[in-house]
């Protein structure tokens, strides 16, 4: 659950700064936008089938 954790906030921290940049350079916010959104979701993707994964092999080990 710890990993699970751990994604979720850095996922949300991800985002928040996503938001910053897009505050902070409103000439650039479409294309911050346009390229960060889909990063943080593959990456996002990625992290939850790597912590998906590494559950089941420590479940496959303790057993």
């Amino acid at each position: 659950m710890r990993s699970w954790l751990v994604l979720g906030v850095v996922v949300a921290l991800a985002v928040v700064l996503l938001a910053t940049l897009t505050a902070a350079l409103p000439s650039a916010a479409p294309w911050v936008t346009i390229i960060g959104m889909p990063v943080v979701i593959v990456g996002a993707g990625l992290g939850a089938k790597f912590v998906q994964r590494r559950g089941a092999a420590e479940r496959r080990e303790s057993a």
